[in-house]
């Protein structure tokens, strides 16, 4: 069995699109310059347990890239979907 790392990023608010909440991408530790100037993103954490799709996207272009778009209430949606009678934490105390 292989065990993954990968490192996490988010690009800075500066040179966020204005059409982009937020854009995050997982490269292999050490390999963000290879694909992106460092120093327009921010380390964020060490992703000791990547996805199947994140890391098949990590050895098929190098990285694996997130993004939100702007123009969304993203706190509200979480609030909302947490909240879902269909969520697991919907029934649960606290």
């Amino acid at each position: 069995m292989t065990i993954r790392v990968l490192d996490y990023f988010k690009l800075k608010r500066d040179f966020l699109p204005p059409h982009l909440a937020s854009l995050s991408v997982y490269v292999r530790p050490g390999e963000l310059e290879l694909h992106a100037n460092p120093s327009q993103w921010e380390y964020v954490a060490r992703a000791f347990h990547p996805t199947v799709a994140q890391t098949a996207e990590v050895d098929r272009r190098g990285y694996c890239q997130r993004s939100l778009p702007s123009g969304y209430d993203w706190e509200q949606i979480g609030k909302t979907w947490h909240d879902h009678p269909s969520s697991v934490r919907a029934g649960s105390a606290g």
